[in-house]
């Protein structure tokens, strides 16, 4: 796919495309081609790369949000209750940033866990809460709040990073469309997870799902 490897000076080897995904398809490939022409030779190229990219990316999203609709029936039919992760994707994802918890809380409490990519919430509306919400992230943390808000049983844990000047924003907006508490664990490299699964187990034994393991 790459023409050649030109020798230019070193901010001229750096490719920084500004992407405006909000766009759609069509636009994000026409940004990403005035920062790739010189490094391929046909653009049909780059339009089938940028194609395969995004209809890979639909095909990942439709899966997560098959296995999370399996997931919401099978608890709902069992009726119990569940965890609904909200917060970044590096954030959920990783069990490095993240110590693991999401794991730990189903293998050693038993609970139901669910992350918000797993969570048909894109529809959801959120004006009511906030009509100016331009961080997409931020979209889907309302969206996912507003949605188990609606629901008994889906109880909110809000992974985050110390200092996060847009999730302390957020939070207060969450908090409103939960309309129940939720947990706010707070990720600084230096907090053990002690401390970390004991604001856990209070969170749980507050909404009664320690009862059985008890």
């Amino acid at each position: 796919m790459l023409a050649h490897s030109p020798a230019a000076a070193p901010k001229e080897r750096v490719l920084s495309p500004l992407l405006h995904f909000r766009e759609g398809e069509k636009f994000v490939e026409r940004e990403l081609w005035n920062s790739f022409r010189p490094l391929i030779k046909k653009r049909s190229v780059h339009r089938a790369a940028v194609a395969l990219a995004y209809a890979a990316q639909r095909a990942f999203t439709s899966s997560l949000l098959e296995k999370g609709e399996e997931a919401l029936k099978a608890i709902d039919e069992a009726n119990e209750s569940a965890i609904v992760l909200i917060g970044r994707p590096y954030n959920l994802s990783d069990p490095g940033l993240n110590m693991g918890i999401p794991s730990r809380l189903r293998r050693d409490y038993g609970v139901n866990v669910i992350p918000m990519d797993f969570i048909p919430s894109a529809n959801v509306e959120i004006a009511p809460l906030n009509d100016n919400m331009f961080w997409a992230y931020g979209r889907r943390i309302l969206q996912t709040a507003l949605w188990s808000g609606k629901r008994a049983n889906m109880h909110l844990i809000y992974l985050t990073n110390f200092k996060c000047g847009p999730d302390s924003y957020l939070k207060t907006f969450a908090a409103k469309g939960a309309l129940k508490p939720f947990l706010t664990l707070q990720f600084d490299a230096h907090a053990g997870d002690a401390g970390m699964m004991t604001r856990c187990e209070a969170y749980l034994d507050s909404k009664g799902l320690l009862r059985w393991w008890r």
